[in-house]
């Protein structure tokens, strides 16, 4: 008698079948993301050229701004106070940039097809780079925070907020560069991202209070780049308590963020 053939995800398979696929799925996810971190680093300018924008933001605003005064009665300096948005829009720019220019070169080397054409699916190719984005932040967070720390003296209170303020906001911003990514070329995705990112770094509490701007500030406050500051803040010590609507905020647009990257993603490829 002929033993009977499973293909992948059947939901007839043995439970050893579909422990062997899972396996083998986290295998090629963790030969992808290695792929793409040995790629990252191979390439020496680009991988440094997104440290630069946060150090530089450190460096300057922690030399130039030490010793005025904080327009928040939490925060002991303005450094201390523009310090955990400079966290937050390092994620934005590193990670919307990040995904969407490997996404793009993905595409142009047609890697993306032959992936999906491998047992790795379309699932395993997004949870690949979303992984691989988080890593590649990872480095640039830490060299930022490891600078503020060390030469400016800022400080970290509670580590869980901090990290989840982190994970949510890659996921967020990384789901962001994945969808504007797949809808746009080498030559224009920077210009649409620029039209994204750049007035939410200014609309989001980074460099003042949003207080100031009365009731759109109140609007503001609850864009995706305003929530990841507000949990930095509070995670350094520098902001009142994180709000529980902040929380959900940022959980939600990461979840969302996800979700919609992932249905964009697969209609477009799926199309051709």
């Amino acid at each position: 008698m002929t033993a009977p053939t499973y293909k992948r995800g059947d939901a007839h398979a043995p439970p050893q079948r579909h422990r062997f696929q899972l396996s083998e799925w986290l295998a090629d996810v963790f030969r992808l993301v290695a792929m793409d971190l040995r790629q990252f680093f191979d390439n020496k300018l680009y991988s440094v050229s997104t440290f630069l924008t946060s150090v530089s933001m450190v460096l300057a605003f922690g030399a130039a701004t030490d010793q005025m005064a904080s327009p928040t009665a939490d925060a002991a300096n303005f450094f201390d106070f523009v310090f955990p948005g400079i966290l937050a829009a390092g994620i934005m720019f590193s990670c919307t940039y990040t995904v969407g220019y490997t996404i793009i070169v993905d595409r142009n080397r047609r890697t993306i097809e032959d992936l999906i054409l491998s047992p790795l699916s379309y699932s395993g190719f997004l949870v690949a780079r979303f992984v691989g984005v988080i890593l590649k932040c990872l480095f640039q967070f830490a060299a930022v925070l490891v600078l503020g720390i060390v030469v400016f003296d800022a400080a970290v209170e509670s580590v869980p907020l901090a990290t989840l303020a982190f994970v949510t906001g890659c996921l967020a911003f990384a789901g962001l560069g994945v969808v504007v990514a797949t809808f746009s070329t080498e030559i224009s995705f920077p210009a649409v991202v620029n039209i994204i990112v750049i007035p939410l770094m200014y609309f989001a509490g980074v460099f003042f209070p949003l207080q100031n701007l009365g009731w759109v500030g109140d609007v503001m406050e609850r864009l995706p780049l305003s929530v990841d500051v507000e949990l930095f803040r509070a995670a350094t010590g520098q902001g009142p308590s994180a709000s529980g609507e902040a929380l959900a905020l940022a959980v939600g647009y990461a979840v969302v963020a996800v979700v919609v990257s992932a249905y964009a993603f697969r209609r477009r490829i799926g199309r051709g």
